[in-house]
């Protein structure tokens, strides 16, 4: 006979309480984001309020702006803190981050060095600018090995990325579009091994006489060009934040006040101090109370006023969503408070730690990592991740800058670079190799292909093309001419 047993076995398995899921959503957004959190609360519940007589709200200060971003389109912040534009400012996730994490998925190991310095040195358009037997020789690895590794950067997605000329770019595009499965005209291939000799206004007509195509195949095949091939693949690469976003300003999600060496840290937060739990609504929860302590049917008198609170007035759906947006708004607001807290905690570990940055600027750099700031603060690492993720300080000089510039240990490294370029003899620039053994007298024993690719993220040139008497025009004017052509 079958018989049906139940047995009880003790487990642990771990819940994840959705109060701490929104309270880490809370910290992990900026400040711009968080007002609009705010405001999304204030409208989708009612029992939450501004409190009109809160006067310790604090505008933010006027913003500074660098040469390079003072002739942006985007109007100044005025004096009354209207914050920095989000266009001058690094996006959350760059280019080159997506090409390393592609590169290190699909790339072998052996490569990866090599990889990431190609990387860091292709352009917002996506185009690579090296000199291949230099890097080999830097890198003191065969040649062979760096065209490898340029091989896996050059498929990676957006397809043209890495090339180094308008054709290859192109070329690249139309082979990853071959790999799909997509059907290329034979006409394009033609006009791509031919267009870049085109100088006359008349390309088309041009195209024809070369190709051997009539002016019909070579507007088709241009018009193949425009509609499928981009000019710039590293332009198709967008972050997350929308486009209005963009030309919106940003503001500091911490400011650091004072002068000389009492400086403090004032985490701003919009008007998340001022909100409170409608009156209206603790009115309502007091007679609720009061209702059902007297068994249903009670009077109260309330500022100056005394009325009936009938049983039939709320029923017990309609009293439990009260009591729900009640406590959906006391929520609410203490988890505004402990993100204010946990901000503020980690700014002043922080300015604990990099005051001499704040004060004397990157020479001053320390070596911090977040693991520490976790450890001073008492928090997890991945909090103290999230709460300065995508993040930016004002000093007291107006500067704004990045959360990550304070973890960046390299950072003073590169600054010593740009300054020791910045003095070379200009027919005498100095190599890699000399860079090195110059950083080592300083006391940063660096090995050559750090310092390479230190070099290459800072813009600089290789000696040879910073050399004055071999400076010739920038490969990307010649490109723009040919593209105006092609695609105008």
């Amino acid at each position: 006979m079958l018989q049906l047993h139940y047995d009880v076995e003790p487990r642990t398995q771990p819940v994840v309480s959705p109060y701490l899921v929104v309270r880490s959503a809370l910290l992990e957004l900026g400040y711009i984001e968080l007002s609009a959190r705010i405001e999304q609360e204030l409208t989708e519940n009612p029992a939450l309020d501004v409190d009109l007589d809160y006067n310790d709200y604090q505008p933010l200060p006027p913003g500074v702006f660098s040469p390079a971003t003072s002739s942006s389109s985007s109007p100044p912040p005025s004096s009354s803190g209207d914050g920095f534009p989000m266009s001058s400012l690094p996006a959350p996730q760059s280019l080159q981050d997506e090409l390393l994490w592609q590169l290190h998925a699909t790339a072998p190991e052996s490569l990866h060095a090599i990889g990431e310095v190609l990387i860091s040195v292709i352009d917002d358009d996506g185009y690579l600018h090296l000199d291949l037997f230099e890097l080999a020789e830097d890198l003191d690895v065969p040649l062979e090995q760096v065209h490898q590794a340029l091989n896996y950067v050059q498929q990676l997605s957006p397809p043209g990325v890495g090339a180094r000329s308008l054709h290859e770019c192109l070329q690249l595009q139309l082979q990853a579009k071959r790999e799909n499965g997509e059907l290329v005209p034979g006409e394009v291939v033609q006009v791509l091994d031919h267009f870049a000799a085109c100088y006359d206004d008349d390309i088309a007509h041009q195209l024809a006489e070369t190709t051997g195509l009539t002016s019909e195949q070579v507007g088709e095949a241009l018009a193949y060009i425009r509609d499928n091939l981009h000019p710039y693949p590293g332009q198709q690469f967008r972050s997350y934040l929308p486009q209005h976003h963009r030309d919106q300003h940003i503001y500091p999600d911490a400011i650091i006040y004072g002068d000389g060496q009492n400086l403090r840290v004032e985490i701003p937060q919009s008007q998340a101090g001022a909100l409170r739990v409608n009156r209206a609504y603790l009115h309502l929860e007091r007679l609720m109370k009061h209702a059902q302590s007297r068994g249903g049917d009670t009077a109260i008198a309330d500022e100056g006023t005394t009325r009936s609170l009938e049983p039939d007035e709320l029923d017990a759906e309609q009293a439990q969503e009260v009591q729900d947006q009640i406590r959906r708004a006391r929520r609410f607001i203490q988890m505004l408070k402990q993100r204010r807290a946990t901000m503020q905690l980690i700014g002043e570990t922080i300015l604990e730690e990099q005051k001499g940055l704040i004060l004397r600027g990157v020479m001053a750099l320390r070596p911090l990592t977040k693991k520490q700031v976790a450890e001073k603060t008492g928090l997890h690492e991945s909090t103290v991740s999230r709460a300065t993720r995508h993040k930016y300080v004002m000093l007291p000089t107006g500067t704004l800058l990045p959360f990550d510039v304070f973890f960046e240990d390299a950072l003073p490294v590169k600054a010593l670079i740009a300054q020791i370029i910045q003095t070379e003899d200009a027919d005498h620039p100095l190599t890699d190799r000399k860079l090195e053994e110059i950083l080592g007298r300083f006391g940063h024993k660096l090995a050559r292909r750090t310092v390479t690719k230190y070099r290459k993220q800072l813009g600089i040139p290789s000696s040879r093309h910073r050399r004055s008497s071999l400076r010739v025009t920038s490969p990307a004017t010649t490109r723009s001419s040919v593209i105006s052509q092609l695609y105008c």
